[in-house]
Order: structure tokens, then C-alpha cells, then sequence
């Protein structure tokens, strides 16, 4: 199998950069239901439709920042330590409502917090490649458009160890629960104060980085992700797919809860769909693909994408493609879909289990690698053509 490689060539990626540029650089920061994420919305829609595609924006529901559900969840860990010791059941009933909300938009299928706290507008961009021939499969491309905030999470120092700390944060709320069992023993306290102690900590942090972080202008995560959309989309337009739709998904509030790609999903019927998601793929790191994705649960990505993935690796060491079987940074939009029972995998650029200026200022379009937008574009192209030949087909 021999797959074009002329992306390769740091021209090629031209289209890329300039979308990147044109919404980290000319836009800015783009927080989820801001008046810049809108903008950032019709500067796609309007891209897809000079490439003569019929483009739209689908609004829903959202909010500004993963700080309102889990602040809340952190919140009602933390607000038992505030009622009297004897009142045990109701400290236990606080905690055990913390634990059954975390659960729930952990696994990304019912929200209801979520659900409660999305009084706000955000918006999906979307259009539709049809294929020369009848369709007999369908692939989507997908990049959220909406962008982060820095806080100490995201100090580069703990960066690494965010994955790890989340896990901890996970373990000590569903632990807290617990409380009117093992508060009979000293050692059952002392488990319980530390639990407690961590879910204090989770809330500052999200307070802190609400109170005293910064808006990022996001040029690698994400607008390097749409860049490599669009530039890969405008190529199909040029030279349709054989028997391929190609449905081209640019999200909004991905960086407040995934909330586009859920909303998409809820509105029509993608089984059988195979996603392939571009997320912080400009920096100067590895090209990765994803094995795994989530933090507490976690999916295994489709193994027929995998597949192909590992197979472009091996016939294509230009492309210094590597696998990695954990996420880097957190989730993505293709977590939802493989919290759905969806097919999906996501190509990410990080080395050491960090993305280079993850939600930092210091994510701007100065610090974009053209070569690394390259070899994501033409990975991108070469599992979209693997794809139209049938070769992730399921038997």
C-alpha cells in the first residue's frame, strides 16, 4: 500500500496554516458560547461554502467551562465536611449525590447536570461530500473550533500528571460515599479527611483557573485540528471520494464537556459511522493516534481504524506516526462517540504525555509547526482513501 505523501512538502499545508492562523491568530480566543466562537463558526461555514459545499451552523445548548458541573460535583464532595459529624447520613447522601452525578457525566450518555446547567448558546459547523459512486459507507472528519483557559492545571510542570490527578480525583469522590461506614474506625477517617482534602484541592484549582486564568487563542488546540479538516475536506471536494460520504463536523464547547459532538450525536442516527478526529495537531511534537480514549471510564478506539492506523505507520515512516495507548491532554470529540459505542480514533501531536502549551497563552500561531500540520494532513488523507477501499469495512 502506498499512500500520497506529498503533504509532506510544507506548501501543501498551506490551506491548513491559514485557517489556523485566520482563527488563532485574527480571531483570538474562543471560549465555548462566546461571541468569538461564534465568529469562528461562520468564518468555517463560509470557508466550506467557497469550496461550493452547502455548509450550516446547528446550534444547542451549552455552557462556558468544565468548571460548572464538576465545581458542583467537587462542591458537594467537599460541603459534608461543613455539617456536624453525628449527621452521618446526610454528609454520607451529599457525598453519594456527588458520586452518582460524576458517574453519570463521566460517561457522557446521561448528563442530567449538564443537561441542567446548559442555558446557553453554542454551534456546530457541518457539511456533506458526496462520493462519484453509491454510497456504501460514511466517514467523518471532525476538529472543535471553541478554545481553553490556563490555570495551574495546565502548568506545564503538571501537565504530565493531569491524567493521574484526575484519576485520584475520581477515586476520592466515589470514596466519600463511604463515609457512614468507615468513620467508625480511626483508619476509616483518616481515609475519608484525605479524600475529602483532595476533593478541596479539585475546587480551588477549578476556581483558580476561572478566577486568575486567561482565555488561550488556541492555534494548536484546536484551530490546527480545523485547519487540517478543511484542507483535507477542499481536496475531496476536487476529487470526490469512490464510495465514501465524507460529513465534515467543525464543534463548538468541546473544551467545556465534548458538548458539540454529544449534541451532534443526539441528533442523528451515525451507527455504523466511522469518525476520525483532529485534535492539537500543529506543534512540534510526535504525530499520534489513539488506541484508547477517557479518563475514568475509558474505550478502546475501533480496532479496524487502529488497524489501519498501525499499517499507515509501517508503510509510511515519513509520516512518523506513533500509537499511544492512553489520551493526551483529556478527552476529545471521539470520546463521546466511543462512549456511544461509536467507531472513532484521533490523531494528537505530544511527546511524554503532554501536548506542547496545552491551554497555555503561549499557544499561538508563532509556535504552529507547518511540517506537523503536513504529516497530519496527509495521515488524514491516507486512512480516508484506506477507507474508501473498504478496508476498515466490518464483515
Amino acid at each position: 500500500m502506498t499512500v500520497d505523501t506529498t503533504a509532506l512538502e510544507t506548501e501543501t499545508a498551506d490551506r491548513a496554516f491559514e485557517i489556523a492562523t485566520t482563527l488563532a491568530g485574527e480571531i483570538g480566543a474562543r471560549r465555548p458560547t462566546s461571541s468569538a466562537e461564534r465568529i469562528a463558526a461562520e468564518v468555517v461555514r463560509e470557508a466550506l461554502r467557497g469550496d461550493g459545499l452547502d455548509a450550516t451552523t446547528e446550534p444547542f445548548a451549552a455552557y462556558s467551562s468544565f468548571a460548572h458541573p464538576f465545581g458542583v460535583i467537587a462542591a458537594l464532595s467537599v460541603f459534608p465536611a461543613l455539617l456536624p459529624r453525628r449527621r452521618r447520613v446526610a454528609r454520607g447522601a451529599l457525598a453519594g449525590l456527588a458520586a452518582a452525578l460524576l458517574a453519570s457525566e463521566g460517561g457522557l450518555l446521561r448528563t442530567p447536570l449538564s443537561d441542567l446547567l446548559a442555558k446557553r448558546e453554542s454551534r456546530n459547523v457541518v457539511a456533506t461530500v458526496e462520493p462519484r459512486g453509491r454510497v456504501a459507507r460514511t466517514v467523518c472528519l471532525l476538529a472543535h473550533m471553541d478554545t481553553s483557559r490556563s490555570g495551574l492545571l495546565f502548568h506545564p510542570a503538571f501537565a504530565a500528571q493531569l491524567n493521574r490527578w484526575i484519576t485520584v480525583q475520581w477515586l476520592a469522590t466515589l470514596l466519600l460515599p463511604a463515609e457512614p461506614l468507615l468513620a467508625r474506625r480511626r483508619p476509616g477517617r483518616a481515609l475519608i479527611a484525605t479524600a475529602r482534602a483532595i476533593s478541596t484541592a479539585g475546587l480551588a484549582l477549578l476556581a483558580e483557573r476561572e478566577l486568575r486564568g486567561v482565555d488561550v487563542p488556541g492555534a494548536n488546540d484546536n484551530a490546527s485540528g480545523v485547519g487540517v479538516v478543511l484542507q483535507i475536506t477542499a481536496e475531496t471536494v476536487t476529487r470526490p471520494l469512490e464510495s465514501t460520504r465524507l460529513v465534515i463536523l467543525i464543534t463548538g464547547s468541546e473544551e467545556s464537556g465534548l458538548l458539540g459532538a454529544r449534541a451532534f450525536l443526539r441528533e442523528r442516527d451515525t451507527s455504523g459511522w466511522l469518525f476520525l478526529n483532529f485534535d492539537s495537531v500543529g506543534s512540534t511534537a510526535t504525530l499520534r493516534y489513539t488506541r484508547a480514549e477517557g479518563l475514568m471510564p475509558k474505550w478502546r478506539c475501533d480496532a479496524r481504524l487502529v488497524a489501519l492506523a498501525d499499517r499507515l505507520a509501517r508503510d509510511e515512516p515519513r509520516l512518523g506516526l506513533e500509537a499511544v495507548d492512553s489520551p493526551i491532554g483529556l478527552t476529545y470529540d471521539t470520546t463521546a462517540v466511543l462512549a456511544a459505542d461509536g467507531r472513532a480514533i484521533t490523531f494528537v501531536a505530544g511527546d511524554d504525555g503532554r501536548i506542547p502549551n496545552y491551554h497555555r497563552p503561549s499557544d499561538t500561531v508563532e509556535n504552529l509547526d507547518r511540517k506537523t500540520l503536513a504529516r497530519a494532513v496527509s495521515a488524514g488523507r491516507g486512512m480516508v482513501g484506506l477507507i474508501d477501499r473498504g478496508d476498515a469495512d466490518q464483515q
